[in-house]
């Protein structure tokens, strides 16, 4: 009996970025492949990778081994962030500043976190946020939305994954609305 597959995107986390982390999509694909996965394929150079497997690793598991090939095949650490098909698509609908997302698609970013923070350390994150940005958690999903744009401000990834405690990378909205599009193209 053939195991059901699974599609997931992973979002590598600072890969080429001000020349830092330097890797090639092609050589990232070819790792991937090599891990034993399938339907293998990268979207621009910020490390998006979706692929399908049937492995029974837990999704912390997946992650890991996937970070330890990349730092004993590169030479660097770089946290994993993964997403099912599933969820990419629920990020995309459940999106709760769709308006703000129709009008300004370029001021609105996505954070994907490793873990879901608790609620005392989600409201101290809150009492910092002190402009006209706007935000919403949703899971290990965070939406924010910059009026004045991300260049702007300093409620960046850096800042989340130092007062959260865990893993984030953030992608815009339209490159998250493109790999939840390429991934609901995977079967």
């Amino acid at each position: 009996m053939d195991k059901k597959q699974t599609i997931y995107l992973s979002l590598l986390r600072g890969i080429n970025i001000g020349g830092h982390k330097k890797l090639k999509m092609s050589d990232l694909k070819a790792l991937y492949e090599s891990l034993g996965f399938g339907q293998v394929t990268t979207y621009i150079q910020s490390g998006n990778v979706l692929f399908s497997t049937d492995t029974n690793e837990s999704e912390a598991e997946l992650a890991s081994r996937i970070g330890n090939t990349i730092e004993t095949k590169f030479g660097f650490e770089v946290p994993v962030v993964l997403r099912t098909q599933e969820e990419m698509q629920q990020i995309v609908t459940q999106n709760p500043f769709a308006e703000e997302a129709e009008l300004a698609p370029d001021k609105l970013v996505v954070m994907f976190l490793v873990s879901i923070p608790d609620s005392a350390t989600l409201a101290k994150v809150r009492a910092k946020i002190d402009d006209n940005s706007r935000f919403a958690f949703i899971g290990n999903t965070l939406y924010f939305f910059y009026p004045d744009g991300y260049g702007q401000t300093k409620w960046h990834s850096n800042f989340f994954e130092k007062q959260l405690r865990t893993t984030v990378t953030a992608r815009n909205w339209a490159t998250t609305c493109k790999l939840a599009g390429m991934a609901a193209d995977l079967k």
